[in-house]
């Protein structure tokens, strides 16, 4: 028994050797990457569309470009400012989606890893009323970093 435990000890350490780096032909695997919603952010009459694929923010450059989409100057700042404040481990990165734009802020967004990218969805209360301006509201979440199938701000 000593004798099978060195021997696999030793390719262990074996196996373990190397660089460090990746070779080109490793990739990412994690088919359920941990996704965290960071704010659910919202704004009067700002406009947007929804969207159900979260956009990659990876610095401050593309966060100022997602912002600029929206018309009311308040929520674009809101979104900068959650950015800003927003405290993103080694290994994640920002993502963003306007989730829903209506009468109703929802009760639950959920972000999910799917066909290369962040697929976000929202509850939203059904409601008979009728609003003069819509509501438009964006879920800042954090993905892992090497998610890199959404498409980045900039690129819409």
């Amino acid at each position: 028994m000593r004798r099978t435990l060195g021997i696999l000890v030793l390719l262990l350490g074996l196996a373990g050797c190397g660089d460090g780096e990746p070779s080109r032909g490793d990739v990412q695997t994690d088919p359920t990457p941990e996704i965290t919603q960071v704010d659910l952010l919202t704004g009067t009459a700002a406009g947007g569309s929804v969207t159900s694929t979260a956009t990659v923010l990876p610095d401050d450059a593309a966060v100022q470009d997602y912002a600029a989409q929206f018309r009311n100057d308040e929520l674009g700042g809101e979104v900068v400012a959650a950015a800003d404040d927003a405290d993103v481990p080694d290994g994640q990165q920002l993502a963003a989606a306007v989730v829903a734009v209506g009468c109703e802020v929802p009760t639950d967004v959920e972000g999910t890893y799917d066909g290369g990218a962040v697929q976000v969805s929202a509850t939203v209360p059904r409601s008979d009323r009728q609003c003069l301006a819509p509501i438009t509201s964006v879920a800042l979440m954090l993905v892992p970093d090497w998610i890199s199938g959404a498409p980045q701000a900039g690129g819409r």
